[in-house]
């Protein structure tokens, strides 16, 4: 069956329930007192029934009448003419295995649907309470965040009352036609009353509104920037709020007036699409609220990070390039707004900071651009603002090495940035054009086409395999692709015209690589990541102060399904080393970008951003928007809302970023042979000393060990061995309730035959035969990553396999399970959760920095407890680390 033509759920609402319904079935219940014939028309009866429901994907009415199938053989064996019909027990013996595999079938798939369909209610109803709360909560004022809710998505209806003066009211207000101006001089000193304001209003739309006042379900006053809690008693918000609400005898408000906070200011940082027009902030830098803006309709947007951010900060000396252009209608800007193209220069190498004499940063006035933004930010926090003793931008902040050609984030606005080196590169291809088009909105992709490119197969029974998809070689005129193992999470190379597995691209190949311009640039200086920079990828990342979560941890947004990334985003940057190796700018010396497997430097450069914004303990959450178009250029499956595979992001972007960082020159090699090396451990050497002249990089230092692989002939007994690296070992769960990592690693390690289709030649006998294979640890890895496969292919549908594994946490010796001395202390550092079933999931992790467990739920962080970690049934990868816990080191950024 398929999930999108099931039956909705319509007789029960969990199996509990439909249990029920099974067994009170009055046709049951006589079966039981009935004779042996009687018995078997109601199974006959029921059985085509049964079919039938089956065959219409009417999951619910199969499940209960295979149940009753099954009850009827049970009433059937203890009939009271048995004794006579001992032909019949024997005829439908196999009819109940079928019928009660079917049933154990269906309860699976329901119970996933009844899990997803409660969890839907329950959400719902949460949400209605959050709102009703949320509405009983407000007393005196209100959030601009807020108060844009309940105009644009409840539809409340709202009276508006704008108090700032005339000048400011003329040159910027509220876009909507519920916003009456009555400045705070109206009065002129008389003191506020309802009847007093009604004779001084000249504007006759402002006087009507006012004179309804009772009709609407909220009044909001506000002026320029002022709180509610900062109000005195004689201010002019107060004087108004009071003479329509407290001394107003013949009009009754449905509500207390409320103070919009932060005023008209606050709201026009957040919602600038809002209003007539822009308006200029006379703030200073430290009182900004936020670069996270929305631009719902036709909108105002600068073209840089806003002039008040940059005024105080230095001239940007290193350059932040455009490398992913965002797709901009120009065509619809006025002209006279427009600004000048950057020159557009490709480089392979990173342009470092020149000296340049400071000049005044010049504000830029905004232009129009048509709706872009694909959604309105969360705007529940307060906006960026340094953290420390003062918020005077000339203090000494937390900062990082950047890299000088960063990407800007693809919204619909590519800041340019005053007092830089134009350099610019070229937009990343989709390379990926064998995702299908029609998957739908699941937690997991199946593998599309196994059949052609076969890979080693770990289980006899069909299991789910991330990736094995084929992705083209860039530049390569998709001659050559690239596969994902899922055993290993290593990836292999098809020249699809032979249909055969190669070590390398020819190098008549390499010459299609793109011609990069080396730009002129001092080098004897590095980069630094100045205020400037710092603040521009906070603006990309739409970052957001607020309320600081716990010990300073930095949340990521949730851009819709996103959960799978973000959960491996927080559980690597939790693995200090690879951290640290980004936050000190090491990375920078190693970035390929000639490397035909890379990206160019692109994901990297990305990770380092996000990872800075992580780590630089000032935001509350980020969004991840630029990260991930980055990697969705490279793999389109990432580039919509669809929910992804966790496992399989981790394995794509482990060789992202080793790619990009990969120093081997990759010498063209022969196939090593075992029977060419005296012992297993000489082998072991030349395949390890092989797979590096391929592959250096820190990915692969941290999170590559060896595998040795043994396969048996049947036929002859010959013993074939060879070894492979790894990224991660994905490892199968016992079918019991309870088991352990232990349990988990005894399995894999386990003999698979090799039957029928799954048959090759045998290189000694020379004959087509059935083999035995197994897999062991020959070299555990620093970083040790574990996965279960906790979905397996059950005839038409995924069943998850909900089984709670214990698994160690700290003080680990795992050299049991290695065939060579490895290192014997390893520590948790990570837990990716996966909660649902495959057609509705959500991904969470448990992180550790040496001191603290953490719970990452997207934006939302807390601290957890090791008691959650141990009666986790949610668990799907582990990361364990044989590295003690680094101290993180985070250079100062000059001013």
């Amino acid at each position: 069956m398929t999930t999108t033509n099931k039956i909705d759920l319509y007789l029960a609402n969990n199996l509990e329930e439909l249990n029920k319904r099974a067994d009170d079935n009055p046709s049951i219940q006589k079966a039981k007192s009935s004779s042996c014939a009687q018995i078997t028309h109601v199974i006959e009866t029921a059985w085509a029934e049964a079919k039938k429901a089956e065959l219409i994907n009417d999951e619910e009415r199969a499940y209960v009448l295979y149940m009753r199938l099954f009850a009827c053989f049970t009433a059937l064996k203890q009939a009271k003419d048995i004794a006579h019909n001992q032909s019949s027990v024997q005829y439908y013996q196999k009819g109940a295995f079928l019928w009660w595999e079917k049933a154990d079938q269906l309860s699976a798939s329901l119970k996933a649907r009844y899990d997803a369909k409660n969890a839907v209610k329950i959400e719902e109803e949460r949400k209605i309470q959050a709102a009703i709360d949320e509405e009983a909560s407000l007393e005196k004022s209100i959030s601009p965040k807020l108060l844009y809710k309940y105009l644009n998505e409840l539809k409340k209806n709202i009276l508006l009352i704008d108090m700032r003066s005339t000048t400011d009211y003329d040159q910027s207000h509220m876009r909507t036609s519920a916003c009456i101006h009555i400045p705070a001089d109206l009065m002129n000193g008389k003191g506020w009353t309802s009847w007093g304001v009604e004779s001084a209003l000249t504007d006759q739309n402002a006087c009507t509104k006012f004179k309804q006042r009772a009709s609407y379900d909220y009044i909001v006053l506000f002026d320029d920037d002022s709180y509610e809690n900062n109000l005195k008693a004689g201010h002019c918000l107060m004087g108004l709020k009071q003479a329509i609400f407290s001394f107003d005898r013949d009009v009754k408000l449905k509500h207390e007036p409320l103070i919009l906070d932060g005023g008209y200011e606050d709201w026009m940082t957040y919602y600038p699409g809002e209003n007539t027009a822009p308006l200029i902030s006379r703030k200073p830098f430290g009182e900004l609220r936020s670069f996270e803006v929305s631009y719902p309709d036709d909108v105002y947007v600068p073209e840089e990070v806003p002039a008040d951010v940059t005024t105080n900060a230095q001239p940007e000396a290193a350059t932040i390039t455009s490398a992913i252009v965002p797709q901009i209608d120009r065509t619809r800007k006025p002209i006279n707004n427009q600004k000048p193209e950057s020159n557009v220069i490709e480089s392979d190498e990173l342009p470092i900071q020149q000296i340049e004499e400071e000049q005044p940063t010049p504000i830029i006035p905004p232009v129009i651009v048509v709706k872009e933004q694909p959604e309105i930010p969360d705007r529940s926090m307060k906006p960026i603002q340094p953290i420390g003793p003062t918020s005077s931008v000339n203090q000494e902040l937390p900062n990082i090495p950047i890299v000088p050609d960063i990407t800007a984030h693809p919204s619909s606005v590519t800041p340019i940035i005053s007092n830089t080196t134009n350099i610019s590169s070229e937009i990343p291809k989709l390379i990926d054009k064998n995702v299908n088009k029609n998957d739908s909105n699941r937690e997991n992709i199946p593998p599309t086409d196994v059949s052609k490119f076969p890979i080693l197969n770990r289980e006899t029974l069909p299991i789910y395999r991330p990736f094995n998809r084929t992705v083209p070689i860039n530049n390569t005129d998709e001659q050559y692709k690239k596969k994902f193992d899922a055993v290993t999470g290593r990836k292999v190379i098809i020249d699809v015209k032979s249909n055969r597995y190669i070590t390398d691209i020819p190098e008549n190949e390499t010459n299609k690589t793109p011609i990069h311009i080396t730009p002129s640039v001092n080098r004897d200086t590095k980069p630094i990541l100045t205020q400037q920079t710092r603040h521009q990828i906070a603006y990309d990342y739409r970052a957001i102060t607020g309320d600081l979560q716990v010990n300073g941890r930095t949340g990521l947004k949730n851009l819709g399904n996103s959960c799978y990334m973000n959960s491996i985003i927080q559980s690597l940057s939790f693995n200090l080393k690879l951290t640290n190796y980004f936050l000190s700018g090491d990375f920078i010396k190693d970035i390929n970008t000639k490397n035909k497997f890379g990206s160019g430097g692109l994901v990297v450069k990305e990770w380092f951003k996000l990872i800075y914004l992580l780590w630089c303990q000032q935001y509350s959450y980020v969004a991840p928007q630029p990260f991930k178009y980055v990697v969705g250029t490279l793999q389109k499956a990432y580039l919509g809302t669809q929910q992804q595979d966790a496992h399989e992001f981790l394995v794509f972007l482990l060789d992202a970023l080793h790619e990009d960082l990969n120093q081997a020159t990759r010498p063209r090699i022969e196939e090593l042979k075992s029977e060419n090396f005296k012992t297993d451990r000489q082998f072991a050497e030349a395949s390890k000393k092989s797979f590096l002249s391929h592959n250096k990089s820190i990915i692969i230092d941290l999170f590559y060990g060896l595998f040795k692989s043994t396969t048996i002939c049947l036929l002859c007994s010959y013993n074939s061995i060879r070894f492979d690296a790894f990224a991660m070992n994905s490892v199968p769960i016992p079918r019991v309730r309870q088991c352990s990592l232990d349990d988990c690693l005894d399995l894999f390690r386990e003999f698979e035959y090799l039957r029928g289709d799954e048959r090759y030649e045998c290189s000694n006998c020379k004959r087509v035969s059935e083999k035995k294979r197994r897999l062991d640890i020959w070299e555990l890895p620093k970083i040790f990553i574990v996965h279960f496969k906790r979905f397996r292919l059950q005839q038409t549908h995924y069943i998850k396999n909900e089984t709670l594994i214990r698994y160690p946490i700290s003080n680990i010796d795992f050299s049991h399970w290695s065939q060579t001395p490895s290192p014997s202390n390893y520590s948790l550092v990570a837990v990716v959760n996966h909660y649902g079933s495959m057609n509705s999931g959500h991904y969470t992790s448990f992180c550790n920095d040496g001191k603290q467990w953490y719970y990452c739920n997207d934006h939302a962080i807390r601290v957890a407890e090791k008691s959650e970690l141990e009666h986790n049934v949610h668990a799907y990868l582990l990361f364990y680390s044989s590295l003690p816990q680094q101290q993180l080191r985070l250079p100062s950024i000059p001013n």
